[in-house]
């Protein structure tokens, strides 16, 4: 009996210990040919900051004393956005492989808003402009005490995907440390929508009416491009650190959209409402889509530190940073020199007529945009 159960004491320890030493052997960088890696990926990351340079609300027309912005004139953050990576790879040799990924970021949306009672004594909303006639700075009230009140409300809200196919080739495929060169193509889609509305009924004792504005400035950038990279392993037993390079030259794609409405009852005698082309900054005369192609750079760099918990399988925890150059930004479309006789918005007539510089205009003003943040990961080779 004492010696069955050390046979099974030894045969337990033995296998143990074989187990132990597997998992703590190096994970070459690159398989007998056929074999494939797939990992999956959380997301955690941090989108820069969208401009929002163009005052949209203020207490004051821009320019006196005294005068505070309410709404616009500053960047807007989403904040962290929680998304998802996929990747895969295939080894044709024990030195050269194909792989590819997938990561997504969701749309997330940021707003703030700012309201006025109308009551008397309260703070009349103005929104300021440029005016295309006169060149000099004016403004429209939202809300005018004591007649109505006012409320208006910027929203952005943003989303980011992307894609890549590599080929591998291993420099050096020795553990501790392998090297490996990258090739292939990257995409990449920055989506953004930059919402500025309003809403000024009457307030007793006057009859309640509709004058409610919309303007939105849609972005969409496309990235297709070439790209190159270099990446670095290190494995010391169970654990592993690994370090990538890639930068993407090609065409970026840009998009703009813009639109604008007012929807009121002020000229109707049945209390039906209207509605009518150009809200307070989109306008016949930049309202459309319009898109064109600019060179850009993509860059990115990574970082993974993981710990093989079988001889096929490790969680790992990393950082990535990704950059892109020649972007347009929905806030940044927002031309502020307004020529008002194109405008129900303005004039309060319903037939208007433009006269004068055709402004605002529509232009593609470029800016730059990165991401970063952390991931955690599973990857699996069979």
């Amino acid at each position: 009996m004492q010696r069955t159960v050390a046979a099974v004491l030894a045969m337990m320890f033995a296998g143990t210990a074989a187990a132990q030493q597997q998992a703590a052997a190096p994970w070459p960088a690159r398989a007998q040919a056929g074999t494939v890696d797939v990992g999956a990926e959380a997301l955690v990351w941090w989108l820069r900051d969208s401009p929002a340079p163009v005052p949209l609300v203020t207490n004051r027309i821009v320019g006196l004393p005294d005068t505070q912005t309410y709404l616009g004139g500053q960047d807007l953050s989403t904040g962290a956005t929680a998304g998802l990576r996929l990747t895969a790879g295939y080894a044709l040799s024990d030195r050269s492989s194909i792989e590819g990924n997938f990561f997504f970021l969701p749309s997330r949306s940021t707003s703030r808003s700012v309201s006025s009672s109308g009551a008397s004594g309260s703070t009349n909303l103005i929104v300021p402009y440029l005016d295309a006639n006169t060149d000099s700075e004016n403004g429209t009230e939202i809300s005018y005490a004591p007649i109505y009140s006012g409320t208006a409300q910027e929203e952005l809200s943003i989303s980011l995907l992307g894609a890549e196919v590599n080929g591998a080739w291993a420099l050096s495929a020795a553990a501790p440390w392998t090297v490996d060169v990258l090739g292939g193509f990257r995409y990449l889609r920055l989506k953004e929508d930059y919402t500025f509305t309003t809403s000024s009924p009457y307030i007793p004792p006057y009859p309640p009416g509709v004058w409610e504005t919309n303007d939105k400035f849609s972005t969409t950038n496309n990235f297709y491009g070439l790209q190159a990279g270099l990446r670095a392993r290190y494995d010391q037993g169970a654990f592993f650190g690994s370090g990538v390079v890639k930068v993407a030259l090609g065409a970026m794609v840009q998009d703009v959209d813009i639109s604008g409405s007012l929807v009121t009852d002020d000229f109707t005698t049945n209390g039906s409402t209207q509605t009518f082309q150009g809200g307070y900054f989109a306008l016949p005369t930049n309202i459309g889509s319009r898109s064109r192609t600019a060179f850009s750079v993509v860059p990115e760099i990574g970082f993974n530190v993981g710990y093989r918990f079988t001889p096929t399988a490790s969680l790992f925890l990393g950082y990535s940073f990704l950059y892109a150059s020649n972007v347009v930004r929905p806030g940044n479309q927002i031309d502020r020199t307004i020529n008002t006789t194109q405008s129900t918005a303005y004039t309060e007539t319903p037939t208007v007529r433009l006269q004068g510089p055709a402004r605002p205009s529509s232009s593609f003003n470029e800016s730059n945009f990165w991401a970063q943040g952390i991931n955690v990961g599973l990857a699996v080779r069979f």
